[in-house]
């Protein structure tokens, strides 16, 4: 896996981007408010130098004091570093300046229009690339002699305020930055570790290693998913083994008859076996030839129903019928295990079903199969046949071995076999998963009940004729 297209560099950018932009949106709505508040408290300020300097010309006028001891009181009561003082008269001329700056604002004539008039101005102004905070007001002291009409404050210190506070911001920004970074560095980190382990044991599982397991620490999504791939290989050791457990047994099926006929057709040609006898070990190789391609049928039959390959034609047909066909065709068996086989019918009459007739004799036909090769030396198979409303149950009962309770749910897997030990020749474990197949794809229904040492039985649920229009 390429580290740019990995979950966590996706994980690791997505939060560091996410953190970052959520951070400049807060500095920047809380510098917004700052500045907001910080002109607010210039204007109180403002307001407290305007009282004072009214105040100063009224007891300065009042007291009768000459000019230029109103002119000194005001200038040593100024602090020239932070601010200006701009006077006017009524025709909106300047009288008098108190600014430590080293040429005098050029303060706009409507400004003074305007404060003439009684009303107050607050405005920024650029001087030499610095703001300076305006105020310009109406002087009103209530005595009719003072020349000074305008008074202007202007605050020189606002940009210098605004920007050691934006210096501050971007200093903890840039720590907030990098403290943040290495915290989601190892956030995600730790988020995207279990996803790599299970990328690590899924690539183990693919090269077939199924033993693998990951440990799962968390019961969040990616816990269930750990605890999936956990199950999943679990599941796909247990199919593993069943793989192999049925090659061997399908090899070992396989060869067993070709091993007999090699042999029959290799003393046939060395003349070993009299002509005599020739024709019953051609009866022999015939029966070794069926059992291969009954083999073979099931492989490719169980094949094309996992590959969706196989459809159904249902129609009215009499499976009573069909029944007693398939245990006259089995009668030679059941002579020669000493078996017998009853039928029981509950209706008079036939019964007829609607479903795919060859499909249902195959199954019927397995599970006939499957309740003789389980069935003690002579031993009773019986085929029960009902119906109730619009179905049709038909049961087939052994009294062989049973299987045991633990073991049923699992019948119908490919490959699976009760007989481990191959006690009893029952074939490659895959007839009842093909039986299971063609019941589902009749929509229909089986169940089996087992008990050990008493026997089996399995019934099959299928619809009545339909009725012709």
């Amino acid at each position: 896996m390429r580290f740019k297209s990995s979950i966590f560099t996706k994980l690791f950018f997505t939060y560091v981007i996410s953190s970052i932009a959520a951070f400049l949106i807060f500095s920047a709505v809380f510098y917004v408010l700052f500045q907001n508040d910080l002109k607010q408290d210039f204007l109180s300020t403002l307001h407290d130098h305007h009282e004072q300097v009214e105040q100063t010309l009224k007891l300065a006028y009042g007291e009768g004091q000459n000019k230029e001891s109103i002119i000194s009181t005001l200038g040593f009561m100024n602090d020239k570093d932070h601010k200006s003082i701009y006077l006017f008269d009524e025709a909106g001329d300047l009288l008098h300046v108190f600014s430590g700056m080293a040429e005098p604002l050029l303060i706009e004539k409507e400004f003074i229009v305007q404060a003439l008039k009684g009303n107050q101005v607050n405005e920024f102004v650029n001087e030499k690339g610095q703001r300076i905070f305006l105020m310009v007001s109406p002087i009103d002291a209530g005595i009719q002699s003072f020349e000074e009409k305008v008074l202007v404050i202007a605050l020189h210190g606002f940009d210098r305020v605004a920007k050691s506070i934006k210096g501050m911001f971007l200093l903890a920004g840039l720590i907030t930055t990098v403290v943040t970074t290495c915290f989601l560095f190892l956030l995600s980190k730790k988020f995207s570790a279990p996803l790599r382990n299970m990328n690590s044991v899924a690539m183990e599982y693919a090269k077939g290693k199924f033993d693998k397991k990951l440990e799962v620490k968390s019961k969040d999504e990616i816990g269930q998913l750990g605890e999936t791939l956990n199950h999943m290989g679990k599941e796909l050791a247990s199919l593993d083994s069943m793989r192999k457990e049925f090659v061997a047994n399908v090899s070992h099926d396989m060869r067993s008859p070709l091993t007999s006929i090699n042999g029959f057709v290799g003393a046939m040609i060395d003349g070993t076996i009299p002509e005599r006898d020739q024709k019953r070990y051609l009866h022999l190789m015939k029966d070794e030839t069926e059992r291969l391609i009954k083999l073979v049928n099931e492989l490719l039959d169980i094949a094309r129903m996992e590959a969706g390959q196989v459809s159904i034609h249902p129609s009215n047909y009499n499976v009573t019928e069909q029944i007693r066909t398939l245990i006259a065709k089995l009668e030679p068996q059941l002579s020669k295990q000493k078996l017998e086989i009853e039928l029981q019918c509950t209706d008079e009459k036939d019964v007829y079903v609607f479903a795919d007739k060859d499909r249902i004799d195959q199954v019927l036909s397995n599970l006939i199969q499957n309740a003789i090769n389980f069935s003690p030396e002579n031993g009773l198979v019986t085929v029960n046949l009902l119906t109730k409303e619009k179905e049709v149950f038909i049961c087939i009962e052994d009294h062989g071995l049973g299987i045991p309770n633990q073991q049923l749910k699992f019948i119908w897997n490919r490959f699976f076999k009760v007989d481990k030990a191959r006690s009893q020749k029952v074939g490659t474990g895959i007839g009842l998963s093909i039986v299971k197949h063609i019941i589902d794809l009749h929509g229909a229904k089986i169940d089996v009940e087992s008990e050990v040492g008493k026997g089996t039985v399995f019934t099959v649920t299928l619809p009545l004729k339909h009725e012709e229009t």
